[in-house]
This record gives structure tokens, C-alpha cells and sequence, in this order.
């Protein structure tokens, strides 16, 4: 009796531990995650961000978005937060920038940097590849936009965007356009090419946090600080706005179909729009805090979304489920190990951080 008491035991013991290693890595990832993307290619998603939001270490790390597996960190990049990432569409190159003011390119199959780009002064915030793979461009605190040669890379291009700091950026589909937001509440088109404007996108009360273009180049969101969510078309002109988040917007993503739209606010909340109703659709969470970024997989199956707390959380989207969530005893024994976290001290955007206690 004893003996089969000892071997139930040790089943048990072996179970537990079997669950234990089971939990998927992208579920055990507790770092303040700023943005998120997805290769336009294969299973694998880049997250980035970091011990906070300035000086301490960044991160850069991919991640198997179907298994939950790390596939890689990427390692002496930044030295501090990393606040932008994107993927060039063969998936063969990743470019980062952070709070350092770096632009890191990398070569993704030897998980190194090709090269450390040093032109902008200040932080940089903002990265978007153009759909040809041809160009990138970044956007710093400055308000100065660089389009670069992926090729070299090489800085082909540098204008003054805006007179305040450029905290998104997007390429049309076609190559031709680029838009930009920025902390002095616009939103701009440019003709990048000549480095001359071609629309304003004005309206935002507020500072302007992140643009998109849809995947069929006819519609343009647009959110920001003052919590509301815009829609334009192709030449800038507003068609209506999305109301629903009772804090900052931070990210906006389209789905593949066009007439989806997700969005990430600072009120803790991550939430799904009909663009054809013009309305809210569904809401994901609950999270427990700020929510920094959202993007579609490019099948539109899957959404992923980057937050203060939880890292990188991924949804279903057909059922609105999501797909690695941590185990209510996981979260338990989490939570019990950590003192209760006071939300940080919201300072406008358009005000420089102060330096963080090292």
C-alpha cells in the first residue's frame, strides 16, 4: 500500500512538472513589450521593448507565434528601450530603432546586426519598410524622417516632417506615399521621393500616435492621445471616427480584409472594429495594463498585442479566444510574488521623459 502511495505520488509529481514545462515561452514573458510585427513570411513574430521605457537593456526577441516557442533573442542591438520594429518582406532582414536613437539592422537568419544607424538625433520611435523591400524609413525626435536604401543600408533622403517629435510611420502600398505622426497633433502625406507634402490628415486633438495604411491602400487610420480612432481616405480626407477607449490609443492595426481594424490603449484594453458599421466589434482582455501594440498575422487568423505587463498575448481571432493564456495558478503565484505596480506618471508626449533611476 505504501509502495503504490509512493508511485501515485510520484506520478502526480511528474505531471505537474510535464504542465509546468508545457506552459509555451511567449506565455512566461513578463517584459514591457512596445511593438509587435509579424514576418510577412513563415510562423515567426518579433516582439520588442524592454525593462522599461528609456535606459534600461531593450529587447529583441521572435517568437514561433503558432507553437508559443522562442525562436531567438537578438542580442547587442540596443542598450536601452527598443520602440519600433519591422521586417522587410522577404523576412530575411528586421530593422529596430529605440530610445538609444539607433537604427539596427539585422540579418535575421545569423540572428546579428548588419549594421548600427547613428544619423538621427534624440530617440527614435518609428521604423516601416516599404512593400517592395527597397526602402525603409525612420522617424525621430526631432520631427526628421530618413528614408534609407535597404540595400546598403544608405540614407537617401532626409526632411523635416514635423516640428515635433514623428511617432509612427507607414508606407502606401504602392511605395509612393509616406505617412507620418507626430506629437503636434497632425498627421502628414508625403511625396517622399521629392521630400515634399502632399496632405494633411488634421483633426486630433491631441498628440497623433500611429498611423496605418489597409492592405488595399484606400483607407488610412489614425489615434492618438486624445483616445479616438480616425479614418481617412487615400488623400486624406476624414470619413469618421471611432469613439470607445477612455485612455491613449497607442497602436491601430488593419486586418487583411480591410474593414477590420484593431486598436491598443493605455485604458488596458485591446478592441476589435467593424469599419463597414462603423463600430465596436468585440473587446479582448481582460489585461492589467497599458497595452503598447497590435498586429494581424498576414493570414488575418491571429492577433498580437504587446503590453506593459504581460508581454506578448496572441488571439484567435475567428473566436476571440485567446491562444497561450497563462494558467489562472501561474497568475496566481505571479501576482503573489510581485508588489502591486502604481500606474506610471502620465506626462505628455511632447515632453522629453525624465531619466529613469538606473
Amino acid at each position: 500500500m505504501r509502495r503504490t502511495c509512493l508511485t501515485l505520488l510520484l506520478l502526480l509529481s511528474c505531471r505537474a512538472s510535464a504542465g509546468a514545462q508545457e506552459l509555451p515561452d511567449i506565455a512566461k514573458n513578463e517584459r514591457w513589450v512596445t511593438a509587435v510585427a509579424f514576418a510577412p513570411q513563415g510562423d515567426v513574430l518579433a516582439s520588442v521593448g524592454g525593462e522599461s521605457l528609456q535606459f534600461r537593456p531593450g529587447d529583441v526577441k521572435l517568437w514561433n507565434y503558432k507553437s508559443g516557442a522562442l525562436v531567438a533573442s537578438l542580442e547587442m542591438g540596443h542598450p536601452t528601450n527598443v520602440w519600433s520594429v519591422a521586417w522587410s518582406p522577404d523576412a530575411k532582414t528586421l530593422v529596430t530603432t529605440g530610445y538609444d536613437g539607433k537604427v539596427v539592422v539585422w540579418n535575421v537568419a545569423e540572428k546579428k546586426p548588419t549594421a548600427t544607424l547613428t544619423n538621427h538625433k534624440g530617440w527614435c520611435r518609428a521604423v516601416a519598410f516599404s512593400n517592395s523591400g527597397t526602402h525603409f524609413a525612420t522617424g525621430g525626435e526631432d520631427g526628421t524622417v530618413i528614408v534609407w536604401e535597404a540595400g546598403g543600408p544608405k540614407d537617401i533622403k532626409t526632411f523635416k516632417a514635423h516640428e515635433s517629435a514623428v511617432y509612427s510611420l507607414a508606407f502606401s502600398p504602392d511605395g509612393a506615399t509616406l505617412a507620418t505622426a507626430s506629437v503636434d497633433k497632425l498627421a502628414l502625406l508625403w511625396d517622399w521621393n521629392a521630400g515634399t507634402e502632399k496632405g494633411k490628415l488634421e483633426g486630433h486633438a491631441d498628440a497623433v500616435w500611429t498611423i496605418k495604411y489597409s492592405a488595399d491602400g484606400q483607407k488610412i487610420a489614425t489615434a492618438g492621445a486624445d483616445r479616438k480612432i480616425k479614418i481617412w481616405d487615400a488623400a486624406g480626407k476624414e470619413q469618421f471616427q471611432l469613439e470607445g477607449h477612455k485612455d491613449w490609443v497607442s497602436s491601430v492595426a488593419f486586418h487583411p480584409n480591410n474593414v477590420m481594424l484593431a486598436s491598443a490603449s493605455h485604458d488596458r484594453s485591446v478592441k476589435l472594429w467593424d469599419l463597414n458599421e462603423k463600430k465596436e466589434s468585440a473587446s479582448l482582455g481582460p489585461y492589467k495594463s497599458s497595452v503598447w501594440a497590435v498586429a494581424f498575422s498576414p493570414d488575418g487568423a491571429v492577433l498580437a498585442s504587446g503590453s506593459h505587463k504581460e508581454g506578448v498575448r496572441l488571439w484567435n481571432v475567428a473566436d476571440k479566444m485567446e491562444l497561450f493564456p497563462r494558467p489562472a495558478a501561474e497568475e496566481k503565484k505571479s501576482e503573489e510574488k510581485k508588489p502591486e505596480e502604481k500606474k506610471p506618471e502620465e506626462k505628455k508626449p511632447d515632453e522629453k521623459p525624465a531619466e529613469e533611476k538606473k
